[in-house]
């Protein structure tokens, strides 16, 4: 049996505290000699995390959007929400894995052996399901952010493991380190990055009346990402976010000059509008933008998650949308939920035709049953990256709304103008 706190919080009624529920995975705060003794057991029984920095085993759980919706009344809830998400924790993690709450804004848990998918897929579905709890006190279901850290485990100097002050400072001053690299190996390759516009077909008016936004980067450019496609920290997808808005800004500076009045879809990352950090710089470069980017320039989230809250997107494009006319949502070839996603900004959902793979009946299926299901409203069903023209065929006959790719038209170094099919 469970109660509900005045907030609306729910507890276990065998639980009387944050503070009274420590165990063996659960690094303790308040005692300085329990603490170093638990972090220097987890170094040497987890050789992998003392020999290595660490890139996504280490997961954090952050609180902002929900102490931001509190206000004023998070300090009297803040202990029954760490207390619930211990709980949630304690569920899903091994006895090799070890978790802290630090400066009572997120929790940190550290995979002893998971591999970083492991720790990725664990540590979603840790947030899932408080953010699953929490929604039915009014939290909304995006009340719990998630996101992979880097931490560098001391093991010459333990000063570091004393106590969580020193340990948050460990791991965020390896945080940055590790973007500043990532981010300094994007600028030492930038001149060999070159931007190409793709024109998109408009499948009913047979029509180019709009361009997609790429930044070609050469195959055997090594950017440090890992086989996923994917940096440690996320800091380089952030730092070539911030290079093609900023080209594209001036692309479509040029096209307005020469009086040509296309659109332009600028891609970015999810975990770049996501994270408040990687989010702030590029604001920063919005501020930058042409306003005429107001009227003609739509952003793209790529990779975005299927399940993704409306109340997670309206909360990002607020941010965002007084440099914009409007946002495009990529997902998966299994998203369903166009319907769910009103009233946030969204002017089109989007497929990338990349990650569809080579086209079989069965692909086929799947882009009719994506197209048809989220014809929601005035939603539009956009298809990028048609490898073949086969493919830009199945898109169409889809009843997708813009296509394009290799199988519309090649792409062009400068934003081009408005043209007839």
């Amino acid at each position: 049996m469970s109660e509900t706190y005045e907030s609306g919080i729910p507890r276990e009624t065998k639980r009387t505290g944050f503070l009274q529920s420590f165990d063996r995975q659960k690094l303790d705060p308040a005692d300085a000699a329990d603490f170093t003794s638990k972090v220097l057991s987890f170094v040497r029984e987890n050789r992998v995390a003392a020999d290595a920095l660490i890139a996504g085993n280490v997961q954090m759980l952050g609180f902002e959007a929900l102490k931001a919706r509190f206000g004023d009344s998070w300090e009297g809830i803040k202990d029954k929400v760490h207390l619930l998400t211990e709980g949630v924790i304690k569920r899903h993690i091994s006895s090799s894995d070890v978790f802290l709450l630090m400066n009572d804004e997120k929790f940190v848990v550290l995979f002893g052996k998971a591999s970083r998918p492991e720790a990725d897929i664990t540590a979603r579905k840790i947030a899932q399901e408080v953010n699953a709890k929490l929604s039915g006190a009014g939290a909304g279901m995006d009340a719990v952010s998630v996101r992979p850290v880097v931490f560098e485990v001391p093991r010459d100097d333990t000063a570091a493991l004393q106590n969580p002050v020193k340990l948050e400072k460990s791991v965020e001053e390896a945080q940055r380190d590790a973007e500043r690299a990532e981010e300094a190996r994007v600028e030492a390759a930038k001149d060999r990055m070159v931007m190409r516009f793709w024109p998109v077909a408009n499948v009913r008016k047979r029509l180019v009346s709009c361009y997609h936004a790429d930044l070609h980067v050469p195959e055997d450019l090594d950017l440090g990402q890992g086989e996923d496609g994917a940096s440690g920290t996320g800091a380089v997808e952030a730092a070539l976010d911030r290079m093609v808005l900023t080209h594209a800004g001036r692309a479509l500076t040029d096209a307005a000059s020469r009086k040509m009045r296309a659109l332009l879809i600028v891609p970015v990352h999810f975990e770049t509008v996501a994270a408040k950090g990687f989010r702030s710089a590029y604001l920063e470069v919005c501020k930058l933008l042409p306003r005429i980017a107001e009227q003609r320039m739509m952003l793209m989230v790529r990779d975005l998650p299927d399940d993704v809250p409306q109340g997670r997107l309206h909360t990002i494009f607020t941010y965002l949308s007084p440099y914009f006319a409007g946002f495009v949502g990529d997902f998966s070839l299994s998203f369903r939920r166009a319907d769910k996603l009103g009233g946030v900004g969204l002017v089109a959902v989007a497929v990338d035709g990349g990650k569809v793979g080579a086209l079989t009946p069965k692909t086929a299926k799947e882009l009719k049953e994506f197209s048809v299901a989220n014809r929601a409203g005035k939603m539009r069903r956009y298809f990028y990256g048609a490898a073949s023209f086969d493919a830009a065929t199945a898109a169409r006959r889809s009843q997708f709304d813009y296509v394009q790719g290799l199988g519309v038209a090649p792409s062009m170094p400068i934003h081009g103008k408005v043209f007839n099919i």
